[in-house]
């Protein structure tokens, strides 16, 4: 069955690509690589100005009240060119929580983030804590806060923190200045900039705390489906940039005399590439929709099928890439290596495949035949 965009959802999906063809190219990222602050201000604020910061924030925020798929097929370009700007980690992360929490205070706080003039990121795993972000490790003690979160993406930019903690039991979102931490920050898997920040006895106050108890709980699930649906968009990204690559090498490379397309193992090869990716891009519609339904269990069941499927079917085209390449699609001088790395990447971040699987199970158990 065909099934096509909409007209809206296409022309934001063309105009992420025209922009980051003319304004990043893989000599960039490399550059970019190497620097502790992964925010160029021209590019910067061309992508406030293509209305990206609004984009996936309803207008009753002071956003354009763009859908998931709009946002998916944003970073699903952002992955094909293995952009680094952190858009996703200090736009659309911290303000997709501040808009689930929906308090007057939030609110404002997203309307600087949708004006640029904030930049926040979510601390949301804790050391030793695995994937369980509503059970969080970290304690408020009366007023102190105390604890260590591990693997923030914040393109080394950030300057407030949206973090959880239990005080006496009960969830907590807080906003937490980062100049108030000790943070390590170090290069991911990725390329990108992420930190571990020690919290020792930061003081906080009343107006510190965003949300509590269910609130704090529905907003979190709502932000870790929303995410892994964005997982999906930029892996799918990569997987397809890693075909199109491996297709024209496979026609440029010769052995023996003769293209190595024209060898049966390699052209097995493609097509299972080929396979893997078209059923990707179903599963990456699917998710960005179902992912932002009202209904928990739809959009839980939806998100943490899509990411177990991608951790397998992603990774693989990245491997069967790297397959043909040979030794060359591991050296830095080449795009490949890199987008394995992203994709690896991707597949472990907001739950690996071991988890998602499991987590699927369980909704099964509780939800069964939904």
């Amino acid at each position: 069955m065909e099934f096509n965009l909409p007209e809206n959802t296409t022309l934001i999906a063309d105009t992420a690509r025209r922009y980051l063809k003319d304004n990043y190219s893989f000599e960039i990222y490399r550059q970019q690589l190497e620097q502790q602050n992964h925010v160029d201000a021209s590019r910067w604020s061309a992508m406030q100005e293509l209305g990206w910061f609004g984009l996936p924030f309803a207008e009753s925020s002071g956003g354009f009240d763009g859908t998931l798929l709009d946002v998916a097929m944003v970073v699903r370009e952002l992955g094909a060119a293995l952009c680094l700007d952190p858009y996703v980690d200090t736009v659309v992360a911290p303000g997709k929580l501040l808009e689930y929490i929906g308090s007057d205070a939030t609110l404002a706080m997203l309307s600087d983030v949708i004006d640029g003039r904030a930049r926040l990121a979510c601390a949301l795993y804790d050391y030793h804590a695995g994937y369980q972000v509503l059970r969080p490790s970290m304690k408020l003690n009366g007023k102190r806060l105390s604890g260590q979160k591990n693997f923030v993406p914040d393109g080394g930019v950030a300057d407030t923190l949206l973090t959880t903690a239990l005080a006496d039991g009960e969830l907590l979102v807080l906003a937490v200045p980062v100049a108030a931490c000790e943070t390590t920050r170090y290069r991911a898997l990725d390329g990108g900039r992420i930190a571990n920040v020690l919290f020792d006895e930061v003081e906080i106050t009343d107006g510190m705390i965003l949300a509590r108890g269910k609130q704090a709980e529905r907003a979190l699930s709502m932000l870790l489906t929303y995410l892994q649906a964005l997982d999906c968009a930029r892996m799918y990204g990569a997987a397809g940039a890693l075909y199109q690559r491996t297709l024209e090498y496979s026609k440029t490379r010769k052995q023996f005399g003769v293209a190595i397309g024209s060898f049966q193992i390699i052209q097995h090869y493609l097509v299972d590439m080929f396979i893997d990716l078209q059923q990707l891009e179903s599963m990456l519609l699917m998710v960005a929709v179902k992912a932002e339904s009202e209904d928990a269990c739809r959009r839980e069941r939806a998100s943490t099928a899509a990411k177990a499927y991608y951790s397998d079917k992603a990774v693989r085209i990245a491997q069967q890439a790297i397959q043909i390449h040979g030794g060359v699609g591991v050296t830095e001088e080449l795009d490949i290596g890199h987008y394995f790395r992203l994709v690896t990447h991707c597949s472990l971040t907001h739950g690996d495949r071991a988890y998602h699987i499991k987590r699927f199970a369980e909704l099964d158990e509780v939800h069964p035949g939904e």
